[in-house]
C-alpha cells in the first residue's frame, strides 16, 4: 500500500504517495474531468516537480492519472474559454498587445509542463494504471525494471 509523502500533502490537483523506498507516485487527481487540465493545475504541477527534483529521498517518479478513463485529456477547453486570455485577452487591447499577452500566457503555460522533463529524477509515465511499469537504479548501477 502507498504512504503520502511528507511534505506534498497540500497539492489539490495531484495526489502524492511513496508506493516504495525512493519512489513518488504522482497522480494526476481530476478524474470527473478526465483529468483535463485547468490553469491552477499547471501551476501546480510545476510547484510539484520543481519540490520533487530537489527532495533527497525522491529517486523515480511515476506519473499518472486518476480513474480508469483516461491518463488526461489534455487542457480543459471549456475552462480555458472562459478565461480571459483564451477568450480574446479584453476588448480594452489592441491586437499588438493582446498577441504579446498570449505569447507570455503560452510560454508560462509551456515552462509549467517542461517542469516535468526539467525534474531531476527518473521517469514514467503511465496511462494504464494496471501496467505503470518504471525504471529504477540498483546499486551495482545496472538497471532493473519494477511493476507496480
Amino acid at each position: 500500500m502507498a504512504k503520502s509523502l511528507e511534505g506534498y500533502s497540500s497539492y489539490k490537483y495531484f495526489a502524492i504517495t511513496s508506493p516504495s523506498p525512493f519512489v513518488a507516485h504522482v497522480e494526476i487527481n481530476r478524474p470527473s474531468k478526465l483529468n483535463a487540465f485547468l490553469e491552477a493545475m499547471w501551476l501546480e504541477l510545476r510547484q510539484v516537480f520543481h519540490q520533487l527534483s530537489t527532495d533527497p529521498d525522491v529517486q523515480v517518479v511515476v506519473l499518472s492519472g486518476a480513474g480508469d478513463r483516461a491518463f488526461t485529456a489534455g487542457l480543459d477547453v471549456q475552462a480555458a474559454s472562459q478565461g480571459g486570455m483564451l477568450n480574446g485577452g479584453g476588448p480594452e487591447l489592441d491586437p499588438g498587445r493582446k498577441a504579446i499577452k498570449l505569447k507570455r500566457y503560452v510560454l508560462e503555460f509551456q515552462d509549467c509542463i517542461s517542469a516535468v522533463e526539467r525534474c531531476q529524477k527518473r521517469k514514467s509515465s503511465s496511462p494504464y494504471r494496471h501496467r505503470t511499469v518504471l525504471r529504477t537504479r540498483q546499486p551495482s548501477s545496472a538497471s532493473s525494471m519494477v511493476s507496480l
